[in-house]
């Protein structure tokens, strides 16, 4: 056991000596024709120097009056591509999300790119996420975010 407490704390400390981010986007969610205006928070970092990123997020959206707030994790993968002034990733992740009352969960990939303004610690992106949630026989939806973040 103390083998194992050890590794997480070595793994943690490890982790939060990487460039930590946090950020938010605005965008639409929706599935089935519905679209709906969506808001969120996140924050993540890298777990090292040429490995996945991982993050942590936290939406709002507003459908027919009733607020849905969602809870999302992410494993994010920049991809090099030369010459390119703007990295592409790609991900995968899960959600919660809380309605009135229910509880949905569903599982979501990421397709996304981004680039920094010059001269600050803020990044842009772009990113869509199809997603299956598996609450309600199921359903296709999507998460379609235009955001920043902001690196510490």
């Amino acid at each position: 056991m103390k083998k194992l407490f050890l590794a997480v704390l070595l793994a943690l400390g490890l982790a939060f000596a990487q460039s930590p981010y946090a950020g938010g986007h605005l965008g639409l969610f929706g599935g089935g024709g519905v679209n709906l205006f969506n808001i969120g928070l996140h924050a993540g970092m890298p777990l090292g120097p040429g490995m996945p990123e991982v993050r942590a997020g936290l939406d709002f959206t507003s459908a027919a009056g009733v607020l849905i707030t969602g809870f999302s994790g992410d494993v994010l993968l920049p991809l090099a591509v030369p010459d390119l002034p703007a990295t592409p990733y790609l991900g995968a992740g899960a959600n919660f999300w809380l309605f009135a009352g229910n509880t949905d969960f569903g599982v979501h990939g990421t397709l996304g790119i981004r680039a920094s303004l010059p001269g600050t610690p803020v990044v842009g992106f772009v990113e869509f996420q199809p997603t299956y949630a598996f609450g309600g026989g199921g359903a296709f939806l999507y998460y379609l975010k235009v955001g920043a973040n902001f690196g510490f």
